[in-house]
């Protein structure tokens, strides 16, 4: 992921509110505005900003008084997720200009994350960036040491009908701008972990550097059904 790319993947400047996802258009349309809005700022991804003053004159980094440390929530596990870091890797390697054989060798590289069994999981990713590399650097050992083990008491999904469910599967950040992987069950007792009649889904991280005094992020259920089904 060049770097220009991985830039906008974290700016804050697009416009605030869910993205509407285009049914009518495939993703590999999409212009690279809306792959970034999907992924910052739509239905299925949050944005949580913990800002820190730091005193006297003159001082911070780079003579910066306030560090602002953001966390990237998304639901890989939802598909418009994964169609937009497709659509900016297509974007970055100049999809449009292969020919139809590079095209058929790109897509077999990038088909298997899109179409990623996620029946029994739902997933939840968690990237970071300040404008203080040591914060950066602090969160990023955090996130590399952590285990399924020293998480079950720490990480939580939450719905009305199951608060605090303990995570399943944990897997350390190794793609840039796609973070660390939460993995959760996506039915308890075969029970759904949401259903039509819930409201919210919560993202819970206790203990995390960067956040006072810890990582919560709510989505609106409603707003993540696309054609009368809710995707997560």
């Amino acid at each position: 992921m060049s770097l220009s790319i991985a830039t906008l993947l974290f700016t804050s400047i697009l416009a605030a509110g869910a993205a509407e996802i285009p049914t009518e258009e495939p993703f590999w349309k999409w212009p690279l505005e809306k792959a970034v809005q999907v992924l910052n700022s739509s239905a299925w991804a949050r944005q949580e900003t913990f800002t820190r003053v730091v005193g006297g004159v003159g001082s911070g980094v780079s003579g910066e008084k306030e560090i602002y440390n953001t966390f990237y929530v998304r639901f890989l596990s939802a598909r418009p997720i994964r169609e937009a870091f497709v659509r900016i890797q297509q974007l970055q390697h100049n999809y449009e200009s292969f020919t139809e054989e590079e095209k058929r060798r790109f897509d077999g590289l990038t088909q298997p994350n899109l179409e990623m069994d996620t029946s029994r999981w739902v997933v939840v990713t968690v990237a970071f960036r300040s404008n203080d590399p040591n914060e950066e650097s602090s969160v990023r050992r955090y996130l590399q040491a952590q285990t399924r083990e020293t998480l079950k008491t720490r990480a939580f999904l939450s719905t009305q009908r199951f608060p605090q469910v303990e995570i399943a599967a944990y897997f350390p950040p190794r793609e840039e701008g796609v973070g660390a992987k939460f993995v959760f069950p996506r039915e308890l007792g075969g029970i759904p972990l949401v259903t039509g009649n819930g409201d919210k889904i919560t993202f819970e991280l206790t203990d995390v550097p960067g956040a006072n005094p810890r990582l919560r992020s709510t989505f609106s259920l409603k707003a993540m059904v696309v054609n009368g089904k809710i995707i997560l």
